[in-house]
């Protein structure tokens, strides 16, 4: 857990990567190992949901600490971890992990940021009369988010997750748990390696059988996924994105805290709005930045 998972890459605070994923440090190599040799502990009960990445995994189980120290509010992730093991990151345990908790503070921001990136969408909707029912929220390169669990009800927007299969068939055994005991309504999932979308497969097309509709309010989002991507795939992606936007409903927007290189490397809002307005045909409505523009 210490490792965190989904954190800035090698050298965060020199800037961002030149794009795609950024190499991994011998001493990231060897907390990987330990990582998995945890994890087969942790999950000795169930093995078939350790065929995800550990990366994913380690995010789910520091959601849940953080939210066990007050520092998140997501009272799903720790529902979601193994029964027999979850008492490690339990409230009760949660004090002993207190020298690590600032080294995970990447994962608590990027959550609450688009949490109240979401809170002020659905906000709006309600102002300007549509209901969020109609709504729907896409979740590109999705992990085990919870989101989807935590944001249900009948008034509540439609979710949409679109990840690896191998990460989407573990998520779906999770999310049929949660939602078996709980009554909320699951995500429609999308098996797809985004990477191929650098050679012409479509992410968002791929939804309309699962009922995506583009002619509704649409919240496209980007979580710390296109640090793993190939610029190319990055570039088809956002692209797609920015399509859905411009011939979609207007209320439709898309958030991300996420790595832009090679095509934004720097802080400054200006260069922002050049390539967002530029390159993608996007209005920037809010724009921050951390290590020096890697995020």
């Amino acid at each position: 857990i210490p490792g965190g998972g989904g954190g800035p890459p090698p050298g965060g605070g020199g800037g961002p990567p030149k794009g795609g994923p950024p190499e991994r440090t011998a001493v990231q190599k060897a907390l990987d190992t330990l990582f998995e040799l945890a994890f087969k502990v942790l999950y000795a009960t169930e093995p078939d949901l350790r065929l995800d990445s550990y990366k994913n995994l380690q995010v789910l189980w520091v959601r849940a600490l953080l939210a066990s120290s007050g520092q998140l509010d997501d009272p799903v992730a720790y529902q979601l971890l193994p029964p027999a093991s979850r008492w490690l990151v339990s409230p009760a345990v949660a004090p002993l992990w207190a020298p690590v908790l600032p080294k995970l503070e990447w994962i608590a921001q990027r959550t609450s940021f688009l949490d109240s990136t979401l809170d002020a969408w659905i906000d709006g909707l309600k102002a300007s009369g549509v209901s969020p029912a109609e709504a729907q929220v896409v979740l590109l390169g999705a992990g085990y988010d919870t989101r989807a669990l935590r944001y249900s009800g009948d008034q509540a927007p439609a979710f949409y997750e679109v990840d690896l299969p191998v990460v989407t068939r573990a998520k779906g055994v999770l999310s049929s748990r949660y939602a078996a005991a709980t009554g909320v309504r699951q995500p429609a999932m999308l098996p797809l390696d985004l990477m191929t979308c650098a050679s012409g497969a479509p992410a968002l097309e791929a939804l309309a059988p699962l009922g995506l509709d583009r002619s509704r309010p649409t919240l496209v989002v980007f979580e710390a996924v296109l640090f793993y991507l190939s610029p190319p795939a990055k570039a088809a992606l956002l692209r797609e994105a920015a399509a859905l936007l411009a011939e979609g409903h207007p209320a439709s927007e898309l958030a991300l805290t996420d790595n832009l290189a090679p095509f934004l490397r720097s802080a400054d809002r200006k260069d922002a709005d050049d390539y967002f307005g530029g390159s993608l045909g996007l209005q920037l409505r809010q724009h921050e930045t951390l290590w020096g523009g890697a995020i």
